[in-house]
């Protein structure tokens, strides 16, 4: 078997699930189509890298400037359909694996043509068909034919959902259920697990973009109330997003600012090292005000648990399916900033439950959500060899 892989960005840094995955596939990865590599040629060294826009970063300004002058670079560019209707029809290629609904839809031109077994994989967002935009929350996200472009790639392709929620918000909308299969991500398992012990200034942690769905916002008012009430800790806030300016600002104000620290975003490696040091995670997950999105799956939740973390959450959309309340974390009610504070006070007065929790977060974690488990789902949807 040979696999073509699309997705629309290069190494992104929120994606650290995306080349796990293309790892996942192995030798039967032959080829990865993306919008563009900016000169980027050393990800996975033994698939083909095709660049739908052949120009690099720095052609970027150089058109810029050439198009003040009426002189447009790009008109020579080859058509992106046409790109990829080449390397999707190459013999060797035996089926092709899209990453993101509002990416396949790009090229249903191309789908409605070939005979090759299609795969798409949705991930959230491209699944809330009335997302809208978080800086124009009256503005909408996807086109106004998204829906009916989705309905027309279901008879196309095989729709891999990443939880079960995305899957039933896809079959809110008309896709068939047959031709939706769920898919979790997996994560990495640490070597140590966190032994929790009794101690001062208990370390609670949100790690995720600073958007209204995960509401970073009352997670600082759930650790202010919390401080009124008693709780010796720090909150650290790691991610970047529309909300950092709030998120900011409201530290600034706060009473309690010297104990709430604000990184921004963090590299896999600093996310692995905040999360080896924490005591609790947790997000405020809610049906976003401004985008109307939910989280869809949470793979900064999962990684919580693989490290032996109680998580404190939310009640919201996929967190209901990796955070078991009471066994492997506390769900709250969204929007309860009252029972996330205490949430907290529970968890860092008692080591003892910290400990417990935590292990039964890691449990659930080997017992649903590794990379093998991952892999061997994976490969079986796309008909590859599972040994």
């Amino acid at each position: 078997m040979s696999v073509l892989s699309m997705m629309p960005t290069w190494n992104a840094p929120s994606e650290v699930w995306l080349p796990r995955m293309m790892e996942m596939l192995g030798n039967d990865l032959n080829t990865i189509i993306v919008n563009s590599t900016d000169g980027s040629s050393n990800w996975v060294d033994r698939a083909r890298i095709v660049s739908i826009h052949q120009y690099h970063r720095h052609f970027r300004y150089v058109t810029r400037i050439a198009r003040q002058f009426g002189i447009d670079l790009l008109k020579a560019e080859r058509d992106p359909n046409a790109i990829i209707s080449q390397e999707v029809t190459r013999s060797e290629i035996s089926c092709i694996f899209c990453h993101y609904g509002t990416y396949a839809v790009n090229f249903l031109e191309v789908w409605r043509r070939i005979d090759k077994p299609l795969f798409v994989h949705f991930h959230g967002y491209d699944a809330t068909i009335d997302l809208r935009i978080s800086e124009r929350p009256n503005e909408k996200a996807h086109n106004p034919y998204y829906l009916a472009q989705i309905l027309e790639l279901s008879t196309l392709a095989t729709l891999i959902a990443n939880s079960e929620y995305t899957k039933a918000n896809l079959i809110s909308h008309g896709v068939p259920e047959e031709r939706v299969i769920v898919k979790h991500l997996g994560v990495p398992l640490p070597d140590r697990v966190k032994k929790h012990e009794r101690r001062k200034g208990i370390r609670i942690l949100h790690l995720g973009r600073l958007v209204d769905f995960k509401s970073p916002d009352r997670t600082i008012l759930a650790f202010e109330l919390a401080r009124k009430m008693g709780l010796d800790g720090e909150l650290w806030i790691a991610g970047d997003g529309p909300l950092k300016v709030t998120c900011e600002l409201m530290r600034l104000r706060s009473p309690y600012k010297e104990s709430i620290h604000i990184f921004g975003a963090v590299s896999s490696a600093q996310a692995e090292k905040l999360l080896g040091e924490a005591d609790i995670f947790t997000q405020h997950n809610i049906v976003g005000e401004l985008s109307r999105q939910s989280e869809a799956f949470g793979v900064s939740i999962v990684e919580a648990m693989s490290h032996g973390l109680p998580v404190v959450g939310t009640q919201n959309g996929g967190v209901v399916e990796t955070v078991l309340d009471g066994l492997t974390g506390t769900l709250v009610t969204p929007g309860d900033i009252e029972a996330q504070a205490k949430a907290f006070l529970l968890y860092a007065n008692d080591p003892h439950l910290r400990q417990q929790i935590g292990s039964q977060a890691r449990k659930r974690v080997e017992e649903h959500f590794t990379l093998d488990q991952e892999k061997y789902r994976l490969r079986s949807i796309l008909g590859l060899t599972t040994v």
